[in-house]
């Protein structure tokens, strides 16, 4: 279905329901569908066509949202653009997506290269092909104007969101209505989500797929409403999980771990939090266990941005019987592991993670190739490896990129990470493998374990849990957090480097 009728749909049966709250403000589904309506009129009176890209480039705000649905309104394609990035990296996205129009403000469409001498705070959409004056968001939807309601295929582009970038350039994720429409109705099969019922918790920027589609294009889907924060608080938001009796709430394992801190935790009632969903780095037992003890089952799945994000997800007593496991693939999805020369190997057995759905991206923008070599006869292959459990639950093992070889022994980082993970006082690790001669690789770990001293003890505790072979040879204990990417995951770039530094400190301190 296309998001528009979703829109339609729910702007007339619940007119008057919270659509979202960022801070204190608020919009109703009507008024966000008012605003969303004349915003696209005035954009569409500017020049922006169907089938145009529409970047913002805003921090969570409601702004950000009414642009979102304008663009559905008129049928252009949106792009997130990420205030977290630099300036080469968004001027590379901007580019590559052939964006007509950006919604921003003047410190960050300078980003850009654009220069606007307005108030800081006054936000306006930028043209990107044409020299003429930004047009303030004020004006677009205070014009009284509604654009018509046109009939649209679901096979339109809803979005094109970028990859990080890590490897090379960003390549860009075309996502039509259809395989979004496809994700959210799977989804909530899985995990029984209630039109017009459920309440949204977004900490993630909406500018990565898990804020602008694994919540904010959910929520649209089934009619609920969203509190949007600007930045992680982890006091406000377990106040808001309580306060608004938040049902769900998606974030990778470190956002979990801080409202677990939180000082409001232990006496904080969270009994309507049915839908508790993690995913992108090992989860300790520890931090599943804290919210297990409350009612709130920590469901870990799998999902790449080339499938809307969720590709397997257990259900309530899957997670609870096997938290390693991310579940079995959404109804409707076939699952394949495969060896490398492409057969599918036998229950149990180790294969890199390749599927075909509905939810399946159109390809890269603009890269045919990259798209052909992602995607073959329909199938995508995600780079990642895994197994599937007794159950027919998908265990993620690791990126194929990130396997070492020690002795001629194949060992997955996250598998050691994993069993690090659970020794009491770990509150993070990252292992990779450390350049030797006599065994080619030897495994290393960085530990985040403030008070933790002995590394032989911990030594001996995860090779009692994964055995001595892959238990890491090498281990460093750090106070500190681990590096982070702008997607919140370890950054792995310099492992090597950062293992190095970090013992030099232990050995001075």
């Amino acid at each position: 279905m296309h998001f528009d009728r979703h829109m339609a749909y729910y702007s007339r049966y619940r007119p008057h329901a919270l659509f979202a709250q960022v801070e204190d403000r608020a919009l109703s589904w009507e008024q966000t569908d008012r605003l969303a309506g004349a915003m696209a009129a005035g954009l569409a009176e500017r020049g922006l066509k169907p089938g145009d890209r529409f970047g913002i480039l805003l921090r969570n705000s409601l702004e950000w949202c009414v642009g979102f649905v304008a663009a559905i309104r008129l049928g252009a394609i949106m792009v997130p653009l990420n205030t977290m990035f630099g300036t080469f990296e968004l001027a590379q996205i901007a580019r590559d997506a052939g964006c007509a129009m950006v919604l921003s403000d003047p410190s960050e469409i300078a980003k850009l290269g654009i220069t606007d001498d307005a108030a800081p705070d006054r936000i306006a959409v930028y043209d990107m092909l044409r020299s003429r004056a930004p047009v303030s968001y004020a004006d677009l939807v205070g014009s009284g104007r509604a654009h018509p309601r046109n009939e649209r295929s679901e096979d339109d582009i809803l979005l094109v969101t970028y990859t990080s970038g890590t490897t090379g350039v960003p390549k860009g994720i075309a996502l039509s209505h259809r395989a979004v429409d496809s994700m959210i109705h799977r989804t909530g099969q899985r995990v029984g989500l209630e039109a017009g019922q459920e309440r949204f918790l977004i900490l993630a920027p909406l500018a990565f797929t898990g804020g602008s589609i694994s919540n904010l294009a959910v929520q649209i889907g089934i009619g609920g409403s969203s509190w949007i924060e600007r930045s992680v608080d982890p006091v406000r938001a377990l106040d808001i999980l309580v306060r608004h009796r938040i049902t769900y709430m998606a974030g990778v394992p470190a956002l979990w771990e801080r409202v677990a801190a939180a000082p409001g935790f232990p006496d904080a009632d969270l009994s309507a939090l049915k839908t508790a969903v993690t995913g992108g780095s090992p989860v300790s037992l520890d931090l599943l266990n804290a919210f297990l003890g409350k009612g709130v089952t920590i469901r870990q799945q799998f999902g790449v941005s080339e499938n809307c994000g969720t590709t397997c997800c257990p259900d309530r007593e899957g997670a609870i019987a096997n938290p390693r496991s991310c579940g079995p693939p959404l109804p409707g999805m076939e699952l394949e592991l495969r060896d490398d020369d492409g057969r599918a190997v036998r229950h149990g057995e180790i294969g890199e993670i390749c599927f075909r759905s509905a939810q399946l991206m159109d390809g890269y923008w603009g890269k045919p190739e990259a798209t052909a070599q992602a995607i073959i006869d329909g199938w995508y292959k995600t780079g990642d490896l895994g197994f599937l459990d007794d159950q027919g639950g998908l265990v993620v093992v690791d990126r194929k990129k990130n396997m070492l070889i020690s002795g001629g022994i194949n060992i997955y980082p996250a598998e050691v990470e994993l069993a690090v993970m659970q020794v009491e006082g770990v509150l993070e690790v990252a292992v990779f493998g450390l350049a030797s001669e006599a065994w080619g690789q030897e495994v290393a770990a960085i530990v985040h374990a403030p008070t933790l001293s002995d590394v032989a003890a911990l030594r001996d505790q995860v090779r009692a849990l994964i055995g001595p072979v892959k238990a890491p040879k090498h281990i460093v204990l750090r106070r500190e957090p681990l590096p982070r990417t702008v997607s919140n995951k370890i950054a792995r770039i310099d492992l090597a480097g950062l293992y190095e530094s970090s013992r030099a400190a232990a050995m001075e301190a």
